[in-house]
């Protein structure tokens, strides 16, 4: 029967719903340690606006939902490149064309458009200004001389430098600087952004201040709940200043958004009137994006670059991190500041002491205003320091400690973050969003802390994004867990073999060694005593995982968490990670009667024929066997 059991498992939907329950695995403890994510982005070409089909989550499509607000907006062409600053080299046809809505999508075009042909990193905009035009664009803004034929029954043309570097400025003068009436929050960092987003965002909500919030999670229009799908951390230029025209409509008083390395580079928070820059940490990601650690930190300096005004602008900055001192010095030195630390007690806001658990954190705070007592059912070191940073940001928007106290505790837990897998079994699973090297260590090492008997991770690695942290993160799961086993992320155009490849890099061995290497033994035995797996289909490695857990042990499954989908090539499958193990959890017995809990079940028939797959791959070096993610599913 062997994995073949897995057939008769209903492995696309769960058969059960969630259990938002925690388990405490051992009492609480005083300890040290985890954090998470920016995106890597679209392009800004006349295609590139992706809009995720989340599955089993009914969100708005986004196209009605601009177009209705599009529809309260006009203005004539010639009013709006005045009112941008925007000084055209050439133009041509009628100045008086009335604009109603603006896009970089021609396919998203609408009679009364303006089309603004950007150039991307896959595609340029100015190959679509036909399409634009059939659709009814009454204007276009290019950099680039444009087929004549093709503009004829356009009304207006204006030809600048670069599109694509006032794209932003458009926008905002389009939707009337919405950005200048609210107060916005601008958080960057490599981790823990999402997270204290979310805690931000609560404590302007028990202040009585109506907030909207953009995020990886989701877009918070109008409620506490995300109400479009996500293409991106930081929305395109468009998409932010259309956003927060619709909030303020809706009464929205302040912002919350994360402000990602790719949003910043690409101009998307360009127009953006900021009011508190809050900078988390800083550590290797989106090497694939930027070339080096010193562009990836100038990015997100852009950030603090624009606080410039004492009586308005705030910084909130994260002292323990060594790259501090360079968003201390960005935009002027006048303007406030309100630092937060473990380590350096010299901070604003740092913790007396904090206890963890698998159920609680506990932490007392020194703050400017006083020492302040917080109980969060966030989990993890990370999340001390998530909560020290929105502490800070509410002593700079002068909230009460009992606001920033109410808030923070109001938030139990944020999607897919050090979420705690609950089906009453002896043993704890959490899946996390932890892709980059320092945010596995750091859910690593709290999960050591709470005790764990061993670890069990799995996780794999994107495709189309950096591979040289690949094996850094191999490297890290080895020496941090018991039993590691390697899967697939997000492979996207690549070839998922040359992921794992790259990933087996970080124990010294590759795909090939791997392969050799199992078939005489149980398990892939390294030099630490802890054992390495590789499966490529993901579920069957949470499964796996799942079914191979002991009373005591922690199961994590990390670089995914709240995400709902896997790209594969062109193909976008269905999967959650959190659902993937609350259906093993269910089935546990099931699957212990298969044979998956013994320690050869990877050299079961499945891991077979993944080594078949592995020699053909090594034989053709191409993704040529269709099987490839269909061996037992």
């Amino acid at each position: 029967m062997a994995l073949n059991a897995l057939h008769y498992f209903n492995l696309s939907k769960p058969s059960f719903s969630a259990h938002p329950l925690r388990r405490t695995l051992g009492g609480p403890f005083v300890c040290s340690s985890g954090v998470h994510r920016d995106e890597k982005d679209g392009n800004l070409g006349a295609i590139s606006l992706k809009r995720h089909n989340l599955g089993k989550q009914n969100l708005p499509s986004s196209s009605d939902f601009y177009r209705s607000l599009q529809s309260e907006f006009q203005v004539s062409i010639a009013e709006l490149m005045h009112g941008s600053g925007i000084a055209p080299q050439r133009v041509f046809g009628d100045m008086n064309a009335l604009v109603t809505g603006i896009q970089i999508d021609s396919r998203k075009v609408r009679p009364g458009d303006l089309f603004i042909c950007c150039v991307g990193s896959k595609t340029d905009g100015h190959m679509y200004v036909g399409d634009a035009i059939r659709r009814g664009a009454v204007a276009v803004l290019a950099s680039k001389m444009i087929d004549f034929d093709e503009i004829s029954s356009c009304g207006a043309v204006f030809i600048v430098e670069n599109t694509n570097l006032v794209l932003s400025i458009v926008a905002a003068n389009f939707y009337k600087n919405p950005s200048k009436r609210m107060s916005v929050i601008g958080i960057t960092g490599t981790n823990g952004k999402t997270t204290t987003a979310h805690l931000v965002k609560a404590i302007h909500e028990t202040m009585g201040i109506k907030t909207g919030m953009f995020g990886t999670v989701g877009y918070y229009i109008n409620g506490d709940h995300p109400q479009l799908e996500v293409p991106n951390t930081t929305p395109d230029a468009i998409t932010v200043q259309e956003l927060m025209a619709k909030m303020v409509q809706n009464g929205s008083k302040a912002l919350v958004m994360e402000a990602s390395s790719h949003g910043l580079a690409l101009g998307r928070c360009d127009d953006i009137n900021f009011n508190v820059a809050v900078f988390t940490n800083l550590t290797r990601d989106h090497y694939d994006f930027h070339r080096s650690e010193e562009e990836y930190r100038n990015c997100k300096g852009k950030l603090f670059e624009k606080m410039v005004d004492p009586n308005r602008h705030h910084k909130v900055v994260n002292v323990d991190d060594p790259h501090s001192s360079f968003f201390l010095a960005r935009g002027n030195k006048d303007v406030p500041i309100v630092t937060f630390g473990i380590e350096n007690k010299d901070a604003d806001v740092f913790p007396i002491w904090f206890k963890l658990s698998l159920s609680r954190t506990e932490v007392l705070i020194s703050t400017p205003g006083g020492i302040l007592e917080i109980s969060s059912g966030l989990i993890g070191k990370h999340n001390v320091y998530n909560i020290l940073a929105a502490v800070a940001v509410g002593i700079s928007i002068a909230a009460s400690l009992e606001e920033i106290k109410r808030g923070i505790e109001n938030v139990d837990g944020v999607s897919g973050r050090f979420e705690i897998i609950d089906g009453q079994q002896p043993f704890g699973v959490v899946v996390d969003f932890a892709h980059t090297p320092d945010a596995l260590a750091r859910v690593l090492d709290t999960v050591r802390e709470m005790g764990a008997k061993r670890i069990i991770t799995v996780f794999g690695c994107a495709g189309e994004s950096d591979r040289g942290k690949r094996s850094i993160m191999t490297k890290i799961a080895a020496d941090k867990s018991e039993v590691v086993i390697l899967t697939s992320d997000n492979p996207k155009t690549e070839n998922p073999l040359n992921i794992l490849d790259d990933m087996l890099a970080g124990v010294g061995w590759n795909i090939l060694d791997y392969v050799q290497y199992s078939k005489h033994a149980d398990s892939a035995h390294l030099p630490n005593g802890h054992r390495l797996y590789v499966h490529d289909i993901r579920r069957v490695a949470i499964r796996t995982a799942v079914a191979m857990a002991e009373k005591g042990d922690i199961v994590v499954v990390a670089g995914r968490g709240h995400e709902t989908y896997q790209l594969e090539g062109n193909i976008r499958r269905y999967i959650d990670d959190r659902e993937e193990c609350r259906e093993a959890l269910h089935y546990v017995d099931k699957l212990h009667r298969a044979g998956l809990h013994k320690p050869d079940m990877v050299m079961r028939e499945s891991q077979i024929s993944f080594c078949k797959d592995v020699e053909a791959w090594n034989a053709s070096k191409g993704w040529n066997d269709p099987s490839l993610f269909a061996t037992v599913c």
